[in-house]
């Protein structure tokens, strides 16, 4: 009995075909990925969001502040501390402080360009949490909600409360953030707990319009610096983790999140570096929207 094997052109044909096919399915297969890690994303933010409405509930709607002492070392004679340690008892969950976009793992969070826990053999434990809690992706609006001023040449934790937010439903509470970039403009090292706003002076005659003051100065990180494509603070320290560097996972003050367009979130301002811009549009400003 003979045996019809296949022929050249045959082979080729169905090689071609599963070519066709992979192309086809691989960049949708792809995409089910991304969307994915875009939705479990969403439900980490909001997680958080959640808790911090909590925290407010248990402390006179008072919003956590952004440090103990700024020295980010947790000795237990005079442990520093974060929003997101803060808030652990609401979350009981390190887990949720990452986007799933962001390649850093926790070894990364815990070890890059911040204090090593090896340093710290009394307590490395607890100072690799609040390195990993520190690098979250969930960035704060820390300078209208958590403002670090300089007061008499030290810097100061102001905390404000949620009565003091006008539109809770339209104020970033948080947005997908990046620890630092390398000189292609590669991210690298996790998230970190805050960013800054494209802008903090008002419309003419307001000056800075941050809370609690006027100060005359804040700790911050530069503002934004759109002259600057590959710097870190380009956004502030906001970093597009989805859609191809697109889109942003947005927390508000009123608990609901949603991913935006990162254009989207300095509406209301003109962006200049290093908060030389004004707010243009008082109400569709984000970061501090008023009516």
């Amino acid at each position: 009995m003979t045996r019809k094997a296949f022929t050249l052109i045959e082979l080729l044909v169905v090689i071609a075909i599963i070519a066709i096919l992979a192309a086809i399915l691989f960049p949708v297969f792809a995409q089910a990925k991304a969307a994915a890690k875009k939705a479990a994303s969403i439900s980490n933010f909001k997680q958080q969001g959640l808790a911090m409405i909590q925290y407010q509930a248990d402390y006179d709607d008072a919003f956590t502040i952004a440090a103990y002492n700024n020295t980010y070392d947790v000795n237990p004679n005079n442990p520093d501390s974060t929003p997101e340690l803060m808030m652990q008892p609401y979350m009981k969950n390190y887990g949720i402080l990452s986007d799933p976009m962001d390649p850093a793992g926790d070894d990364e969070r815990a070890t890059s360009e911040v204090i090593d826990p090896a340093s710290r053999p009394g307590y490395a434990a607890a100072q690799r949490a609040f390195n990993i809690a520190y690098k979250s992706d969930w960035g704060l609006n820390w300078q209208f909600l958590f403002p670090m001023p300089v007061i008499n040449g030290v810097i100061t934790m102001v905390s404000t409360t949620g009565s003091q937010v006008n539109k809770p439903a339209d104020m970033l509470l948080a947005v997908d953030s990046v620890w630092n970039r390398d000189g292609t403009g590669k991210p690298y090292g996790g998230g970190n707990e805050a960013l800054d706003p494209p802008c903090i002076l008002g419309p003419p005659p307001n000056g800075d319009v941050r809370p609690g003051g006027p100060y005359g100065s804040y700790y911050w990180y530069g503002g934004w610096n759109p002259s600057q494509p590959l710097a870190w603070n380009v956004f502030g320290g906001v970093w597009p983790w989805h859609n191809d560097k697109r889109m942003v996972i947005c927390s508000f003050v009123d608990g609901h999140t949603k991913a935006l367009n990162v254009s989207a979130i300095g509406v209301g301002c003109d962006v200049r570096n290093g908060w030389q811009g004004r707010i243009t549009d008082w109400p569709k400003y984000m970061w501090d929207p008023k009516e």
